[in-house]
């Protein structure tokens, strides 16, 4: 059997080289213990790598450092080779969430460029778990939505959802997300984006006429920066012309969040749905 040694080492070349398809292949065969004893003493290259800027060599980079940089210039000394690329990073990345448990996996941001990898590699490493990491996605975009980096790109998590790979998130942050625009530009966008995904269609989107928004993230917020106000106008009339809605849904959801104890700005929302309702 290979020691973590020599495995470790095998990962720093691959992290070295930006080889991120591979590391997370690697690491997925082992079991998640001897991963994160293998990944931890690769962190501290894994965040420097993440640290430096895109289009980087090591030399270009140490050479604008300034002297009092945190944690020094030696970090950053062989932790890549050639110019820093997407790859490097989600290689970083994927070391990172090869050193933690699923709890803590679910707190690093940002998730791999790589969407593709991103939706992948999550539920090879933590196949019991994902469900914990969509709900700590969820929790942190609604006490935060304007977090753009810890949110940039967690909307995969909808994918697996879809998939059937985890199942709908309770928290209402799920729904926020796809309020604030993350899967999609709300309009047009988002309602081919729901038509394509009917599963979270019906246990997710389903639920904005009982989600209250948050600062960040609500229906009137979405819609107030557009003449067209897409999200009353475009997406929800859009589901109920494909049939994925009845319009008897639309005005029980309606005249429930208007009997609700909403805040007035985001009653006004659902008081001009009605009016174009006619109820």
């Amino acid at each position: 059997m290979t020691s973590h040694v020599t495995s470790t080492e095998a990962i720093r070349r691959l992290l070295r080289t930006g080889r991120a398809h591979e590391i997370g292949h690697v690491l997925a065969r082992l079991e998640p213990t001897e991963r994160r004893v293998v990944c931890s003493p690769l962190t501290r290259q894994a965040k420097a790598v993440l640290n430096a800027r895109f289009g980087s060599t090591v030399a270009s980079w140490l050479g604008g450092l300034r002297e009092d940089y945190p944690g020094g210039h030696g970090q950053f000394i062989d932790a890549w080779t050639g110019r820093l690329r997407g790859g490097h990073w989600d290689a970083a990345t994927a070391v990172l969430l090869g050193a933690k448990t699923a709890g803590q996996a679910a707190r690093v941001w940002p998730i791999p460029e790589d969407q593709a990898f991103a939706r992948w590699i999550y539920p090879a490493f933590f196949p019991d778990e994902v469900a914990e990491i969509v709900e700590r996605w969820s929790a942190d975009f609604a006490s935060n939505p304007t977090h753009w980096d810890r949110n940039r790109g967690r909307a995969v998590m909808y994918e697996w959802i879809e998939s059937g790979v985890v199942e709908t998130p309770r928290h209402d942050g799920a729904v926020l997300m796809l309020v604030g625009g993350w899967a999609a530009d709300p309009g047009r966008p988002l309602l081919g984006w729901l038509l394509a995904r009917p599963k979270v269609t019906a246990e997710i989107f389903t639920r904005i006429f009982s989600t209250p928004g948050v600062r960040g993230a609500s229906l009137e917020q979405a819609d107030h920066a557009s003449v067209d106000h897409p999200m009353r106008t475009v997406v929800v009339p859009g589901l109920v012309t494909a049939g994925v809605w009845k319009r008897g849904f639309v005005v029980e959801g309606t005249r429930s969040a208007l009997s609700g104890d909403l805040p007035a700005y985001q009653r006004r929302w659902f008081a001009r749905l009605a009016s174009d309702l006619g109820v």
